[in-house]
């Protein structure tokens, strides 16, 4: 009889292997089974079989048919063909929920760094935290400018051109109970000007402000997209006075450039 509390080393008399948890969690057997079994799949193993658990796992039949009826319960595999196996459409929501976690600061911050350099004016990461947009890394120029987007600050979605950016990615209906919940704060000509920058940037994928965070303050940003949505936002602030309409043009083609890098980055790291 087989005993499923063991793992195949264990079963075999050898050593557990190194990076084994030190100490197992009791009276989870079961769990740790179907978890281990839902863990198979992989972007190169992306289906499994009846066969495939039978023989990882040296379990028997009626074992293999009960994990898999448990994760089938919860919605996290479903069955393709008779006897094949895949992860379900669930699986993807708890992807972004993972995501939704990672800040990416420190993939970001030696682009920002490249960033600054190539273009001598301050660069930005930032992304939205509930109705905020929040600066979490920063490379300042060689002459720092005055603004108010610092790593950890929270400012409002709908002032200024990164924060605009990370609100035009929101559902339709998230972005209307947004606007809803700061509606006193909007005259409704501003509130329709917003509306409609907003179209432009959810066209484009690129933002652009001036003095609306910072009085005398210009800046670019382009977004940050993973699976077709936009997770984060690159963006460049100067002081209007000393950019001419080349130089802008420059940064903004710098700071698109910077966006697609990190987009590579990370897919190429988690994707």
């Amino acid at each position: 009889m087989v005993n499923e509390a063991q793992g195949p080393a264990e079963r075999a008399g050898g050593e557990k292997p190194a990076d084994a948890h030190p100490q197992r969690t009791k009276g989870v057997d079961s769990a740790r089974r179907a978890l281990q079994i839902l863990l198979q799949f992989t972007e190169s193993a992306p289906e499994l079989t009846l066969e495939n658990l039978l023989e990882d796992h040296d379990i028997s039949v009626p074992s293999a048919y009960r994990y898999i009826s448990l994760l089938r319960e919860m919605d996290l595999i479903e069955e393709r063909e008779k006897g094949r196996f895949v992860l379900s459409p669930q699986v993807l929501r708890l992807a972004r929920a993972a995501e939704a976690t990672f800040d990416y600061r420190a993939q970001a911050q030696p682009i920002l760094n490249r960033l600054a350099a190539t273009t001598g004016e301050t660069a930005l990461y930032l992304r939205r935290v509930n109705d905020s947009a929040v600066c979490l890394a920063i490379a300042e120029s060689d002459h720092p400018i005055s603004i108010s987007f610092q790593p950890g600050h929270l400012m409002p979605l709908h002032s200024g051109a990164a924060a605009k950016l990370l609100v035009s990615s929101l559902p339709p209906a998230k972005l209307k109970q947004y606007l809803q919940r700061v509606g006193s704060t909007l005259t409704k000509p501003v509130r329709q000007r917003l509306e409609r920058e907003l179209d432009e940037i959810r066209a484009s994928g690129y933002a652009e402000s001036a003095g609306e965070v910072d009085q005398g303050v210009w800046a670019s940003a382009a977004g940050i997209h993973s699976e077709g949505s936009v997770i984060g936002a690159i963006t460049v602030v100067a002081p209007a006075y000393r950019l001419s309409e080349e130089h802008r043009a420059e940064i903004t083609e710098a700071v698109r450039a910077a966006a697609t890098e990190l987009e590579s980055s990370l897919a190429a790291r988690f994707g």
